[in-house]
């Protein structure tokens, strides 16, 4: 009798622990039914995020700093494909790279003499905003430098003369964010400077 009730005792044993599975298995279900739910959940209010995601991408991108061979290599690549004569183009345009090339094309370090001049090219070919927005500056740039060079040729003469010559100096560059750092700059450079200006200014006379 005490065997029977041993029996008895393991059968509820099995029975008590394919309950306890069974509960498991119910609970891990439950549980990811719930993980489900809250996941597209999280999907359906997601959805209006997506533009902050794609804007603060384009923040990071247009803050990125460009390397200028890179920018090298895309005016190199426009120019193969221009005086190419396969109907196969290469070249692509990228507004990004246009924009940084036309902010510093009169910054030795970033843009180098000889991309400098297919560069010249390349706003020549472009359109009429462009070419008027790099006629503008390089006007701006070229006479900057002539009432600087005036005034350093007139050092010693009448003070008024002077005078006049700072004020139209101040007239026509106090709007540019770039004065602290051409005032830095010494008489090479400010020179080098001027000959970019001249050679812009001379190349759209042409297309003219």
């Amino acid at each position: 009798m005490g065997a029977g009730k041993s029996k008895k005792h393991r059968k509820k044993q099995r029975i008590a622990k394919h309950v306890v599975e069974s509960q498991t298995r119910k609970k891990q279900e439950d549980a990811e039914k719930q993980l489900l739910a809250a996941s597209e959940g999280d999907g359906e209010t997601s959805t209006t995020t997506p533009d902050d995601d794609n804007e603060s991408k384009k923040s990071t991108k247009n803050t990125k700093t460009k390397d200028p061979a890179e920018a090298a290599s895309y005016l190199t690549l426009w120019n193969l494909d221009r005086n190419s004569e396969s109907t196969t183009k290469n070249w692509k345009f990228n507004k990004n790279t246009q924009s940084w090339l036309l902010r510093h094309m009169y910054d030795f370090d970033k843009v180098s003499k000889s991309t400098f001049g297919t560069l010249v090219d390349y706003v020549c070919q472009g359109g009429d905003k462009t070419r008027l927005r790099v006629e503008e500056e390089a006007k701006r740039r070229a006479r900057r430098y002539k009432e600087w060079e005036k005034k350093q040729q007139k050092e010693g003469d009448a003070e008024q003369d002077e005078d006049d010559v700072a004020d139209e100096t101040k007239d026509d560059t106090s709007s540019s964010p770039d004065d602290e750092e051409w005032n830095q700059l010494d008489d090479h450079d400010k020179r080098k400077e001027y000959k970019r200006a001249r050679k812009v200014l001379d190349s759209l006379k042409e297309q003219q």
